[in-house]
């Protein structure tokens, strides 16, 4: 597994994709975690391994293509 930055545990703000709400969530690691929305119950993944993963994938592909803008 990578070395990562995070210091845990992280609070955090997302967004529910059901209602808009924004609320907290405090990140205890980088597994998937679920937490259910306090307005409409609906339940969202948080993956902090996915985000970075995809981040690393966005950076070395940016780096590739020369970093033009």
């Amino acid at each position: 597994m990578p070395d990562n930055k995070f210091q845990f545990p992280m609070a955090m703000l997302i967004r529910c994709y059901g209602c808009g709400e924004v609320f907290d969530v405090m990140i205890p690691d980088m597994d998937p975690h679920d937490y259910p929305c306090p307005a409409c119950g609906r339940i969202e993944v948080v993956d902090l391994g996915a985000v970075q993963r995809k981040a690393i994938a966005w950076q070395s592909k940016k780096i590739r293509k020369g970093g033009s803008r």
